[in-house]
């Protein structure tokens, strides 16, 4: 692992020195795996081009997001910029261990998900494309090592290859169930998941940050300290998972939703309408929920994502329908 970081930090240093015109397209390709830009367009994808491989996209996201929190707090590696001042950060600065990149393996399982789906192969190639040079651009901008994008990319593609091998399976054995049960199951799995991450946090509380990993990363951004073993990732994706799964299993009981339906005005208006509603729910309640390192603060983080969910795939596409500005799928 020391050899590998040895040569990512050289590599970065020759990148960010001799390639800095680069910078700007590299900030771009990150800002493409950021949760900014997810929360951005996952919904748009749900309220006016597909409802079910929006929901698909969704819920992948949420799985990999939480799978890699456990591999972050297990590994607990470290950063480029926390390791040598003589790495730049290019980027915002993250809290949390390097080890595997989210961004890889996010833009592995969950660009490649939506790959799968497209049959032109030059689009299919676009998207391909895209999945690697958001991996690079995380070594570019000094916030990973080599080896954390290419155990984000590995880990992103089983991930996919088990989505694709177990969707077919779960459906055929949940489909039968009262839709009350298919929630209740999605919760305790929501749940399971958070508890498992906070366990894995637990077994690490002997492992001491060193202290130049902080004083770096302090001295590439002064304003804000890491915290690589916080618990607000985790809450995040478990909480989403199950507002996604469940406003799309109400949606389902509900008749459907024909995402493709509709004038221009008409998806205008839901993506507007929608957008207000992720940003009501996910900064409204952010700035009015207390944020404590309690159960209570740990139950409010899971509820506020919970509930973004549930509008993405649920509430506005039903407020939709009623406002005649959708109708039902077929």
């Amino acid at each position: 692992m020391r050899n590998l970081m040895d040569l990512s930090i050289q590599l970065i240093i020759f990148l960010q020195d001799n390639l800095s015109f680069l910078t700007p397209v590299m900030q771009f390709f990150t800002f493409l795996g950021n949760e900014e830009f997810y929360l951005g367009v996952m919904p748009i994808l749900v309220w006016s081009f597909d409802h079910t491989l929006g929901l698909r996209v969704g819920v992948m996201l949420m799985l990999s997001g939480s799978v890699n929190s456990f591999f972050k707090f297990a590994f607990h590696q470290p950063r480029p910029y926390w390791v040598s001042r003589s790495v730049k950060l290019l980027t915002n600065p993250a809290e949390g261990f390097g080890l595997p990149s989210g961004h890889a393996q996010n833009a592995a399982s969950t660009f490649g998900l939506l790959a799968a789906g497209i049959k032109q192969k030059w689009l299919k190639g676009v998207v391909i494309f895209t999945i690697f040079m958001i991996a690079f651009s995380r070594v570019f901008l000094g916030v990973h090592s080599i080896q954390d994008i290419l155990l984000g990319l590995v880990v992103g593609s089983i991930l996919l290859f088990a989505f694709f091998r177990i969707e077919k399976l779960l459906e055929e054995q949940i489909t039968n169930l009262k839709p009350i049960t298919r929630i209740a199951l999605i919760f305790a799995i929501s749940v399971t998941i958070a508890l498992l991450g906070f366990l894995i946090i637990n077994g690490q509380k002997n492992f001491q940050i060193p202290k130049d990993w902080v004083e770096n990363a302090l001295y590439a951004y002064p304003e804000e300290s890491i915290d690589p073993f916080s618990a607000d990732g985790i809450l995040t994706t478990s909480g989403a998972l199950f507002g996604l799964a469940a406003g799309g299993i109400w949606v389902q009981e509900k008749g459907g939703y024909a995402a493709k339906s509709g004038k221009l005005w008409q998806h205008l208006a839901r993506n507007v309408l929608g957008i207000a509603g992720v940003l009501l729910l996910w900064l409204g309640l952010g700035e009015i929920l207390p944020i404590s390192d309690n159960l209570i603060g740990y139950v409010l983080r899971f509820f506020r994502y919970a509930l973004v969910g549930v509008w993405v795939t649920g509430a506005a596409p039903l407020l939709f329908l009623r406002m005649k500005l959708a109708v039902e799928a077929e």
